[in-house]
């Protein structure tokens, strides 16, 4: 069994901010979510194998107390989980796999990492760029995409919930493989 979240903030308001692209993949990839404790979830299956899609119900930072009880419930470990997210150091049009380390400053990262005791999840970062200032960080988060950008990032999340079932039926490496040097124009 996998599970694959998507980080996001819930509420309207956060609907197209650049902070809940792991939101738009997950509404790509299923559309029968119910409310599961402090989780939006719906079933998955891909190529035969079965999962769960997940999007928090609480705030981005807080996302690992959604994600954390599912986890232990139906004993999925911390390498069967991929977490989409946007990602400050990546340029729009960029996605990159990666499995575990540091949260880098992502705090949605960092409260699952928490939560299930193991930072040794898998990611798909999805690019976002960085903000004009570090000090415009949150705000910039909290943003929507320019109009230029918003058909480039709608390609981009095509190619991640692609990405996202290639990595539940044939894994990280060859997700790696196939998108960590992919540009998305």
């Amino acid at each position: 069994m996998f599970l694959i979240v998507g980080l996001g903030n819930p509420g309207l308001q956060y609907a197209r901010t650049k902070h809940n692209v792991g939101f738009w993949v997950l509404d790509l990839l299923g559309s029968r979510f119910r409310l599961r404790g402090k989780a939006w979830v719906a079933e998955a299956g891909f190529g035969g194998s079965a999962g769960l899609l997940i999007k928090p119900a609480t705030f981005y930072n807080a996302s690992g107390e959604a994600v954390a009880p599912l986890a232990r419930f139906y004993r999925v470990p911390p390498e069967h989980i991929l977490v989409v997210h946007d990602e400050l150091d990546l340029p729009p049009g960029r996605l990159r796999f990666k499995a575990g380390g540091s949260a880098a400053g992502n705090y949605g990262v960092a409260s699952i990492a928490q939560h299930l005791g193991s930072p040794g999840f898998h990611r798909l970062r999805i690019g976002i760029g960085k903000p004009p200032s570090p000090e415009e960080g949150a705000g910039w988060v909290l943003s929507g995409f320019s109009p230029e950008l918003q058909p480039r990032m709608e390609r981009v999340v095509r190619v991640a919930a692609e990405a996202a079932q290639i990595w539940a039926t044939e894994g990280l490496d060859a997700c790696q493989k196939r998108y960590n040097g992919l540009w998305v124009a």
